[in-house]
């Protein structure tokens, strides 16, 4: 009788230890809900923070990318919904693609919440806004020098700012002849979020070709749960964005980016193709497309 009891006893301790052990995993497994925009621009949610990322945009049609349509630029302007508590506004550079200074700025005064950072460039482009006297003790400016980064904390959420090169883009001089790279000033930058222990990059502009920037800062090392890579990074099976992506990135999860609709297919096929090492790569096909993460 008393064997009995003791064996009772002891599968109740078990059932107990096993219940508190699946509650820890439960509650070590962050949600992460991120939706497409236009672009580069997404909107992410990692528990209750809130970031918008080179999604305010879209002044008018650029047809090289696509833009966010006029339901959701009015609805970022106004801060309506989803965008009524975005705690973070970044942004990686000023290209038009990327960052419409009058949209960034309006929305900043509807949403007091909200804080802003990019580079110098950028908060240039917002000096000159008519909301920035409202706004501007809520900008947050860094700009580190090239192969340096800084660390900083906004609204809860700790951040590493990257000095990444844009990638380049060479137009002719039409008097030398001389190719000239017309990105090589823009201040383009990576940022990492963490996010009650989730990792999620963002490198903006920047491409494989600037492959001296991964190598100096080795973003393999910091345990990157999501990254948002422009297309070049998979351009083919055999780029040198899949030797940055293996050696120097290695995320967990790829979202491919700068992708015009109409090239989609190309994209999702590569990914297709690169499966049995990169098994978690998302290209997104439609602005407001939403994929929900599961970060143990």
């Amino acid at each position: 009788m008393k064997i009995r009891k003791l064996i009772i006893v002891q599968i109740l301790i078990l059932i107990s230890f096993q219940l508190c052990y699946t509650q820890t995993i439960k509650t070590d497994e962050r949600n992460i809900e991120i939706t497409y925009i236009a672009n580069e621009g997404f909107l992410i949610n990692v528990g209750d923070k809130s970031i918008l990322i080179d999604a305010i945009f879209g002044d008018k049609e650029y047809g090289f990318c696509d833009i966010p349509d006029s339901i959701q630029i009015s609805s970022m302007i106004e801060a309506r919904e989803p965008y009524t508590n975005i705690d973070l506004i970044a942004v990686t550079h000023n290209h038009i693609d990327h960052f419409y200074a009058p949209f960034v700025s309006d929305h900043l005064a509807n949403n007091m919440k909200g804080k802003f950072i990019s580079c110098e460039q950028t908060i240039e482009k917002l000096a000159k806004t008519d909301s920035y006297e409202e706004i501007k003790a809520r900008l947050i400016e860094i700009t580190p020098d090239s192969l340096m980064y800084q660390d900083t904390v906004i609204n809860g959420i700790d951040i590493k700012v990257f000095r990444l090169k844009h990638g380049p883009y060479y137009v002719e001089n039409p008097e030398t002849g001389e190719k000239i790279n017309k990105h090589q000033n823009i201040q383009n930058l990576g940022f990492l979020f963490n996010i009650n222990g989730v990792k999620i990059f963002h490198g903006g502009d920047s491409s494989p070709s600037c492959i001296s920037d991964y190598e100096n800062f080795r973003l393999d090392n910091e345990n990157i749960d999501i990254a948002f890579l422009g297309r070049g990074f998979m351009w083919t099976t055999d780029c040198k964005g899949i030797e940055i992506l293996r050696n120097y990135i290695n995320p967990k999860h790829i979202i491919l980016m700068h992708i015009h609709p109409d090239n989609n297919k190309r994209f999702i096929d590569v990914a297709e193709k690169m499966k049995t090492e990169f098994p978690n790569v998302t290209v997104f096909k439609k602005s407001m497309e939403t994929k929900s993460y599961i970060i143990q």
